[in-house]
């Protein structure tokens, strides 16, 4: 099974280090052509979400920037309740846009 979609965008995020005040989220947006690297902060018990990695300096950089900007509206919808309540937060995040 191939992780590339054949139209949209799959992104795949899984937690990599959580501690009690922040959890970090690493993984990718695959788009049919490539795959894009994403990384995440989570504030604890917050919620708040920033984004990691500084993001490309090429052509591509308003594309990726706006799918980091949709990684981390997906990731922060994924784990807002887990997050407040002091619940453990999910392992893995999948999530397909069209």
């Amino acid at each position: 099974m191939s992780t590339r979609p054949t139209a949209g965008v799959r992104f795949v995020l899984m937690c990599t280090l959580q501690e009690p005040d922040f959890a970090v989220y690493e993984g990718f947006a695959h788009l049919p052509e490539r795959d894009v690297p994403l990384g995440y902060r989570i504030a604890l018990p917050s919620g708040a979400v920033s984004v990691v990695d500084s993001g490309p300096t090429n052509s591509v950089a308003e594309v990726e920037a706006e799918l980091r900007r949709t990684g981390a509206a997906l990731l922060r919808a994924a784990t807002k309740s887990e997050a407040a309540s002091g619940q453990a937060l999910p392992r893995k995040v999948v999530r397909w846009r069209g």
